[in-house]
């Protein structure tokens, strides 16, 4: 069985890495914003004066490139009238497998998270895992 080591941060960046994959999968186009180098350039970009960021234009323009990425993925999946927060669903038959895959190991990773966490909450979707792709009991993650 393949092994893999790498340090906390280099873990949640897999995490996020299958979780994007497994969302851009499924038609969750409007994830692609909230990748942490274009947070972080808006937030940089829309500083005020004073240091602030002015949270008004910095959502106004997510909301702009969440409906601009509606249309290639309507496209994409042959349905127009996908509303743009929709999407297919993990559990959808047209989803390829890869991303049941890669959503799995990314909850295999974020429970194991969440359970050696000392403040962690009893009601967290990290609590527990419901696995969805096949093969998936094989998923195993030491902390």
């Amino acid at each position: 069985m393949p092994k893999l080591e790498v340090t906390d941060d280099q873990l949640l960046v897999i995490q996020r890495a299958l979780e994007h994959y497994a969302r851009i999968g499924i038609g969750q186009f409007c994830f692609i914003s909230e990748h942490p180098t274009f947070e972080n350039f808006l937030v940089k970009e829309f500083k005020k004066e004073n240091g602030e960021t002015d949270w008004n234009k910095y959502h106004q323009r997510m909301n702009r490139v969440k409906a601009a990425l509606t249309f290639p993925r309507n496209l994409l999946i042959d349905d127009m009238h996908m509303p743009e927060s929709g999407s297919w669903g993990i559990y959808h038959p047209d989803v390829d497998e890869s991303c049941r895959v890669a959503f799995d190991i990314s909850q295999v990773v974020r429970h194991e998270k969440w359970k050696v966490d000392p403040n962690k909450s009893d009601v967290s979707v990290a609590d527990s895992v419901h696995f969805t792709s096949q093969d998936s009991e094989g998923i195993k993650v030491e902390l």
